[in-house]
């Protein structure tokens, strides 16, 4: 199996992205509660993963290594919790309403472009290594 980058996170940045995707699906849907449900259980899996990345960043370190990509995808996943809290943060006074708040939506595009972003860096062979 070949090691990448985003080994040590890569399950819990792809559960992450498949919550995100169930929650714009629900979104569709009209169903806005489950929505912000969704983005609530997401907060403490996008923070898994973001600290699964930083342990890998940290054990790379110690051991005299230089992880720039690494430490780039560390501060995608923190900026990744960061918009899953306020994505739901924006909900939670329209749970009631069942209503979508634009800020919402737009968290919600900010949060997938950055997994975008993430699984592209996550194609980037590990130094010394060939494709």
């Amino acid at each position: 199996m070949r090691d990448t980058r985003s080994g040590a996170g890569a399950m819990a940045v792809e559960v992450a992205g498949a919550l995100l995707f169930a929650t714009a699906v629900s979104d569709a849907l009209g169903l806005a509660a489950v929505s912000f449900y969704l983005l609530v259980l997401g907060v403490p899996l996008t923070a898994i993963a973001g600290l699964l990345l930083f342990a890998r960043v940290v054990d790379t370190v110690n051991g005299s290594g230089a992880d720039a990509l690494g430490r780039l995808q560390t501060v995608l996943a923190s900026l990744l919790v960061v918009t899953v809290v306020l994505g739901a943060a924006a909900r939670a006074p329209a749970v009631a309403e069942d209503a979508v708040p634009p800020a919402a939506t737009a968290a919600l595009a900010l949060a997938f472009a950055i997994l975008v972003v993430q699984a592209l860096l996550a194609l980037v062979p590990v130094r010394g290594q060939r494709a």
